[in-house]
């Protein structure tokens, strides 16, 4: 009976407090709502740090950051966002950096701060946050990478981190994004890696439909032409320090001669300056440019006669490298393309 009696006592034990002692969590968000947590916690750099967290019922999350009283003076608010996931008595905040945010479960109305592998930290000081008696959107506004995408006269964008699809709203109309997307797009109606600057907002898309979230772009950042939302946001090769090979040209449609030297460009790293060869003669310049534009200038050649279809790709190579305003790197194949966005010539990294 003694030994029975144990046995039961166990089991009750087990059933009041699970097996990480403390009341089991359901495996969803604890209301099977939207919920945020909130709280102050300590901070090493700074006199405190406000940390709110708002977990949606789709398993994404939105967080912010107030560091009040930095040592470098005044205070700063962050903004991040991702995919929250329950393992066992563990919350699990997945931003795509090495270390996801982790907390423990302490009841459906608590949860605590561990370390960066996920283990308790030892201290007298406060780590939880408490759920609010609301919801908070955490709207931003925050910087946000994902797929751009322009068709039938409206804007999408898939965001990388919680891999959500939202209708996108310019602030400000812009009409250079469009066209910069359509010159860069890989294909119509394919998405672009972009970055830019936006905030959550509930509207409704259209007259009697439900209200669903949009973005809403403060700030366009850039397009990100040959990028994922798996991999980096530098392209497979640089523009600079690459040399180009050519492909094809607009005003030629002739093939070049196999074993003999196709002109070619390599911009410097640095100095933007360039050379290369243009069919018939060796090429000299200086190019300039941004993120996605270029212009070249001060294009000289060596004075060698280039009789046939040597002079004939000269004279276009020369002509396209004149007009070329803007640029994107797929793989590792460029594209120069002029003032309206029409292309001009293709190129390859060798």
């Amino acid at each position: 009976m003694r030994h029975a009696a144990a046995a039961f006592s166990v089991i009750l034990i087990l059933a009041f407090t699970g097996c990480s002692g403390f009341s089991p969590v359901s495996d969803t968000t604890p209301s099977g709502r939207n919920t945020t947590f909130s709280g102050s916690i300590p901070c090493a750099d700074c006199r405190s740090q406000a940390l709110t967290v708002t977990l949606f019922r789709d398993h994404t999350f939105r967080l912010k950051r107030v560091y009040s009283g930095l040592r470098s003076g005044g205070s700063k608010t962050v903004y991040d966002l991702g995919r929250w996931s329950r393992k066992g008595s563990r919350l699990v905040l997945d931003n795509g950096e090495r270390w996801p945010l982790q907390f423990r479960f302490v009841s459906g109305s608590e949860i605590r701060l561990l370390d960066q592998r996920g283990n308790e930290i030892v201290s007298q000081l406060d780590y939880s946050l408490r759920k609010t008696p609301f919801v908070d959107m955490l709207p931003g506004p925050m910087p946000l990478r994902g797929g751009f995408r322009y068709m039938a006269d409206a804007y999408t964008f898939s965001e990388c981190k919680t891999g959500k699809t939202y209708p996108l709203v310019f602030e400000r109309p812009d009409g250079t994004v469009e066209s910069k997307y359509l010159a860069l797009r890989p294909a119509p109606g394919k998405p672009l890696m972009a970055t830019l600057k936006g905030r959550f907002v509930m509207r409704r898309p259209e007259k009697g439909a439900s209200a669903r979230e949009h973005v809403i772009v403060r700030s366009f950042g850039r397009f990100w032409p040959g990028a994922t939302c798996e991999g980096s946001l530098k392209p497979a090769v640089s523009l600079a320090g690459t040399y180009w090979k050519l492909l094809s040209v607009t005003g030629f449609s002739g093939s070049f001669d196999k074993g003999r030297r196709v002109p070619h460009i390599v911009l410097s790293s640095s100095g933007g300056s360039l050379k290369g060869f243009t069919g018939c003669n060796s090429l000299m310049g200086a190019y300039a440019g941004g993120k996605a534009t270029i212009s070249f200038s001060k294009l000289t050649t060596t004075r060698m006669a280039c009789p046939g279809k040597s002079g004939d790709v000269e004279c276009v190579f020369l002509d396209a490298l004149g007009k070329t305003a803007s640029w994107k790197i797929t793989g590792k194949t460029l594209e120069m393309f002029d003032r309206r966005h029409r292309l001009l010539m293709r190129l390859k990294a060798k």
